[in-house]
């Protein structure tokens, strides 16, 4: 139980923050990036031990059953957290993740991966953006951009660190023994959930009345009925499909490059930093400089870091493939900050669970081809060039969506006040 004293100071919210982070940082780190620096010696083992040769897009497959799987989720988890909180649905994805990693040290075939990344998708849902959007979205009226900047930057803070960890980590042991030991992590972190987490703030300066504290905005209904909704899905299906296919591939690709797998894990680093910075970024200068602007700006290095990548695949230059993957993740952070935000910023927080869930749902659509798609087209052609260039024609139709978004500035921070 954590004392009144604590929550009702207004700085208390950065507690809150800070638990987001983190469990960000778990949530994605230990699904998406970290796990891909064992995937040449997961081909080599699952080959050696069935004796039958295993694709690229066989084992990125993996990916899109737990993207899927994830979707399976999302709807009934958001409007569970709308009723009831968010915290046993935390605890519950934290428990689920550790058994997962556990089980996961112990495959054979392709199979128990998919079984196991069946499990991974839930723990998405449970502990990563979707908790963590209501969370922050309810306890930052001001500066909500900021705080969701700062929150998603978990996610590639993870991936940057837990993916060089595991490669280092390789020189000491096999996978096997580094997934084992990790699936202590989530248990850890159970501790911070229970002792640090608390839904809402109750301090009166964030809450001035209790009709204050009645949730604003769109019913879910509502929210269905407008263009707004489906124009944010459908850019939010393009983002995903691109980051996810460069994202899962991106190891893979550097070794085929000709870099050692110390240095090929560096990509996954870069891309993540990238992706930092463009989410804390945004939380700086989408509230002060306009939202669809600055939107559009990141769009344009989403879009530029996806060229550059194409054209390392032809020339082979080292520049292209290091600034691409900088450029294409600082373009990604930026949007996907700004995808949260807007989630709660066009619709408000009354129904913002099954919003978000929605959200969730569909954009599943595209991470989910993502990865396997673009590992597919490499097994036809040998390259990731054509990959590569449908991610690009996947961005800027992207773009074509984002632009068609009406967003109100000064009506966005006027309801906040009221």
């Amino acid at each position: 139980m954590i004392p009144n004293h604590f929550i009702n100071n207004p700085s208390y919210r950065w507690v809150i923050l800070t638990v987001s982070f983190l469990l960000m940082m778990i949530a994605n780190g230990m699904t998406f990036g970290g796990p891909t620096v064992f995937d040449d010696i997961i081909l080599n083992t699952l080959t050696t031990s069935s004796g039958e040769s295993i694709t690229r897009g066989e084992l990125k497959f993996r990916e899109t059953v737990m993207i899927w799987s994830a979707a399976g989720f999302g709807f009934l988890t958001g409007a569970f957290a709308d009723r009831y909180g968010v915290k046993p649905i935390i605890i519950i994805g934290l428990i689920l993740m550790s058994l997962m990693y556990y089980l996961y040290s112990d495959v054979n075939n392709i199979n128990q991966i998919y079984m196991v990344y069946l499990g991974f998708g839930p723990c998405l849902i449970f502990v990563g953006s979707l908790v963590n959007v209501l969370l922050i979205s309810k306890w930052f009226s001001k500066n909500r951009a900021l705080g969701l900047g700062i929150m998603a930057s978990g996610s590639s803070i993870g991936s940057a660190v837990l993916t060089p960890l595991y490669a280092w980590m390789l020189n000491f042991m096999e996978w096997r023994s580094i997934l084992f030991w990790n699936s202590l992590i989530p248990l850890f972190m159970i501790l911070f959930v229970v002792f640090l987490l608390h839904e809402n703030p109750i301090n009166s300066s964030i809450n001035q009345s209790n009709k204050d504290n009645q949730p604003q905005g769109f019913r879910f209904i509502e929210a269905v009925k407008t263009r707004n909704l489906w124009f944010l899905i459908l850019m939010a299906m393009c983002i995903f499909y691109s980051m996810m296919g460069v994202t899962t591939n991106a190891f893979l690709f550097l070794k085929d490059s000709g870099f050692n797998t110390q240095v090929a894990s560096i990509s996954a680093t870069l891309l993540f930093l990238g992706s930092l910075l463009g989410k804390i970024s945004c939380g700086f200068f989408a509230e002060a400089q306009g939202r669809k602007k600055v939107l559009l700006i990141y769009f344009s290095l989403f879009i530029l870091g996806a060229i550059l990548l194409t054209l390392s695949t032809e020339y082979k230059k080292s520049l292209f493939i290091w600034s691409g993957l900088g450029i294409f993740g600082l373009g990604f952070g930026g949007i996907y900050t700004l995808k949260q935000l807007l989630s709660a910023d066009l619709f408000g927080i009354k129904s913002l669970g099954k919003i978000t869930g929605l959200i969730n749902l569909t954009d599943t659509i595209g991470a989910g081809l993502g990865p396997v798609l673009t590992g597919v087209f490499f097994d036809q052609t040998g390259s990731y060039q054509y990959s590569f260039l449908i991610i690009t024609s996947v961005v800027i139709l992207g773009l074509l969506f984002a632009s068609c978004l009406s967003i109100d500035d000064k009506k966005i921070e006027n309801s906040k006040r009221n």
